[in-house]
């Protein structure tokens, strides 16, 4: 089988296995861990994994969620979204590494997109500041609840790979040669990227979406995707230190 020759999704179908790839996983791993807490009768696994629980208000409605759990889960799902990732091209005869950009940078393109993740740093700061928009309290509480080493791996390595292979690399790829060409594909990758971090309020919300596009771009300019994951494990290590060591 020549794995270079395949043919891509059509758009809406590579748009729905995106979520596909983002939701699955996820709620296979709650399903499973629902089974093993039904057969743990002493209830240690679900005590562990659900302490320090933390009341989030999301647009209004409080919910009560459980930090640790919810940062195992995803961790868990990091790979098998990864294998979900490959299985969709393979299926297809697409060449992975060249659909999802598996190309290694130099220092140059290093450079340059680090410059651009701090015009954007820059750009979102003056934002925050002359909106004052904060983060709210809740999500500081939700993320000092998780050990510092799971939350950092879960910020600082999960995430980056996950989002920056399925929206930078596996969709982008997809719909890159459609009628929305290379700016229509960035647009949208970010705006999809973004809505999935739906927790945040609107305001923050916007912030993002502008990360999403210089993502983009860098996955575009340099056809690196491992450049993308570095700069988003940047941003995200930046964040990281401001939430666990100056909140």
């Amino acid at each position: 089988m020549n794995i270079s020759s395949g043919k891509n999704y059509h758009p809406v179908s590579a748009i729905l296995l995106s979520l596909a790839v983002f939701f699955i996983p996820l709620l296979f791993l709650y399903f499973v861990l629902g089974i093993v807490y039904g057969l743990d009768d002493s209830d240690t696994l679900k005590n562990l994994l659900q302490q320090n629980e933390v009341s989030l208000n999301s647009y209004g409605t409080d919910i009560l969620i459980y930090p640790i759990e919810d940062n195992v889960m995803y961790l868990l799902s990091v790979p098998l979204q990864v294998l979900f990732i490959s299985w969709l091209l393979r299926r297809k005869s697409i060449d992975p590494v060249h659909s999802l950009g598996l190309n290694f940078f130099d220092r140059k393109a290093f450079i340059y997109a680090v410059v651009l993740w701090i015009l954007y740093f820059a750009f979102a700061s003056l934002y925050g500041y002359v909106l004052e928009i904060e983060m709210p309290s809740d999500f500081f509480e939700y993320s000092k609840a998780v050990p510092v080493w799971m939350i950092s791996i879960v910020f600082i390595i999960g995430a980056p790979i996950a989002e920056e292979l399925l929206f930078r690399g596996y969709l982008y790829s997809q719909l890159k040669n459609t009628k929305l060409g290379i700016n229509g594909t960035i647009f949208l990758t970010s705006l999809l990227w973004t809505v999935l971090h739906a927790q945040y309020d609107i305001d923050i919300l916007f912030s993002l979406f502008f990360l999403g596009l210089v993502l983009g771009y860098v996955r575009y300019k340099y056809n690196s995707v491992y450049l993308a994951i570095a700069i988003h494990a940047i941003h995200n290590i930046q964040a990281t230190i401001y939430i666990l060591f100056f909140t």
